[in-house]
């Protein structure tokens, strides 16, 4: 994959395919996806290492739900 390039995570294609809602397995690995691609490289934390209840944390995990959920 060239850098900067998007890809679709297969949960996602699996999720709305399927007209299901997504595992939290697969919630949480779409979520670590989202923080990767956007904020992975810049931070000081990475996608395990962020609280439970950080903001960009909570903020991946509702994309991560937009986008499984197909929305």
């Amino acid at each position: 994959m060239m850098p900067g390039q998007a890809t679709i995570a297969p949960e996602v294609v699996a999720c709305i395919s399927e007209g299901r809602d997504p595992s939290d397995a697969e919630l949480l690995r779409v979520a670590g996806q989202i923080w990767t691609d956007i904020r992975g490289a810049r931070s000081a934390f990475a996608w395990g290492e962020l609280t439970a209840d950080s903001s960009e944390r909570l903020l991946s995990l509702r994309a991560a739900r937009g986008a499984l959920a197909g929305g």
